[in-house]
């Protein structure tokens, strides 16, 4: 099948249009880019099953120890898409390498971190590495057509989530066997084979035409998105209420709606606006969202109740190191799912994909609302989520791929990043909010810790029915024309 035409850009940076590579050096392309994305993916849980002992480690709360993760995310967001806008300038290779170059010293650096705030620095510079899905589709787009372009959308998206969920189980081997420090250490080597890879294996990228870089665009869009990111994470702690966290949103929106208006006049914008407006591209956007938050009401709420105290309430009583196992099978899913979404594509079309991955995960949410405290259950239906999850992945990446002018792909698909992120950090409060009550000893749960199913049911219950939104949003989606 032959790759959607492109659709006229307003940013004046056109690109010509690169031959396919041919098929033995595609292979070799892929996997050069799948073990990027799977660097940057893995560590952003990685470090999870290390936080108590970074609480211990430097003597801070939970609550500080977060930021371990939150800096990573925050960093990640403002990278994306201004990275992504750099390649589609400069070269998608040239700047793949520069994100991979600081994410390898950000590992190195927090490896031999001697105080939380270096540890904090180093995490910063490893967010940089959150541009390589955008940056990889982007070069995928440019050195593929037709069927060979949809499964290496499909591989990479699918490697994306097995890498967050693997990185669970391998981040807490790593941890009881070795110690923190191990965590970073191989980061920073699976890093450097992914320099080693794009370096040899990945062609380089034509250049867009010369042209000034967008600082007042550049600015906006860091404040913006700092901003609505740091309120969304921190408004459980500061109170939704505060002066700060409303302080944060107006800024957020004052910032955002003066991108706006300083995009739509100028001549080479870092997110062209007028794209994004398209309304197949902002459906499918919006999708986003919802792919990125349903996702994580369960990574929040499946290790408080797998990892509650067994015989009482609806705990399993896991080990920090059982409740990855039992979560992976969900994240083996995802890469299934991305694997198993070209075909589905190229026979029923993306909307019908789309409305199948969502319709997936909305019955694999609706199996563990009414069964949270049996670990078949629990297992067998999250594995549907993740299913469902990889599917929509890919079918999104393909439809932003296929829907964004060629000179403005990774551009695209890094706003398209943003999103999944902003999806993934409300998840977060809201999970937070429901089960704020979940240790309650409830009735008939004698042992301490017990946790009661019904703040659980609750929350899985949100997640079954964002998911039936999504999927009669799914309806309104319009396919680029082949």
């Amino acid at each position: 099948m032959p790759s959607p035409a492109p659709q006229p850009s307003t940013a004046p940076i056109p690109l010509p249009a690169a031959p396919p590579a041919p098929q033995r050096s595609s292979a070799r392309l892929v996997f050069a880019l799948a073990t990027a994305v799977l660097t940057f993916s893995m560590m952003q849980t990685l470090l999870v099953p290390a936080l108590p002992t970074f609480i211990a480690e430097f003597g801070v709360d939970s609550a500080v120890a977060g930021w371990i993760l939150t800096s990573y995310l925050l960093c990640g967001a403002v990278a994306a898409p201004i990275l992504g806008s750099l390649g589609d300038r400069h070269g998608h290779r040239k700047i793949l390498l520069l994100a991979f170059a600081l994410f390898v010293a950000g590992a190195v650096l927090a490896a031999a971190a001697w105080s939380l705030p270096a540890l904090l620095v180093g995490r910063v510079l490893q967010g940089a590495s959150m541009a390589a899905f955008p940056l990889a589709l982007a070069i995928v787009r440019r050195h593929t057509s037709g069927a060979a372009q949809r499964s290496a959308i499909g591989w990479l998206s699918g490697t994306m989530g097995l890498g967050a969920g693997a990185a669970l189980v391998v981040g807490g081997v790593i941890v009881e066997g070795l110690s923190w420090h191990w965590l970073f250490i191989t980061g920073a080597l699976m890093g450097a084979l992914s320099l080693l890879l794009i370096s040899v294996w990945v062609p380089a990228s034509p250049r867009g035409a010369a042209a000034p870089t967008d600082w007042p665009g550049t600015l906006l869009l860091t404040t913006g998105l700092l901003a609505l990111l740091l309120g969304i994470s921190q408004g459980t702690a500061w109170g939704w209420g505060s002066a700060a966290i409303l302080g944060l949103f107006a800024l957020a929106l004052a910032a955002l709606a003066a991108l706006v208006a300083v995009e739509l006049r100028t001549a080479a914008p870092l997110i062209d606006v007028r794209t994004l407006a398209r309304p197949a591209l902002a459906v499918t956007n919006g999708l986003t969202l919802f792919l990125g938050f349903i996702p994580y009401l369960f990574y929040v709420g499946l290790p408080i109740l797998l990892q509650a105290p067994a015989g009482a309430g609806v705990g399993q009583g896991f080990s920090v190191t059982e409740t990855g196992i039992a979560l992976l099978p969900g994240a083996v899913l995802v890469f299934l799912g991305g694997r198993f979404a070209p075909w589905l594509i190229a026979r029923t079309g993306s909307r019908v994909t789309a409305l199948s991955a969502l319709a997936v995960m909305a019955l694999g949410s609706a199996g563990v609302a009414l069964g949270p405290g049996s670990l078949a259950v629990v297992v067998v239906f999250f594995s549907l989520i993740g299913l469902g999850n990889g599917i929509g992945f890919a079918v999104v990446a393909d439809l932003v791929a296929g829907l964004a002018p060629r000179s403005e792909i990774a551009a695209a698909l890094g706003v398209n990043g943003v999103l999944r992120t902003v999806g993934s950090a409300l998840g977060t409060p809201v999970s937070t909010a429901v089960l704020a009550g979940a240790h309650t000893g409830a009735a008939g749960a004698s042992a301490a810790g017990a946790v009661d199913a019904a703040p659980f049911t609750t929350l899985f219950a949100i997640a079954a029915a964002v998911s039936v939104i999504g999927a009669l949003c799914s309806l309104t989606l319009r396919a680029p024309r082949d």
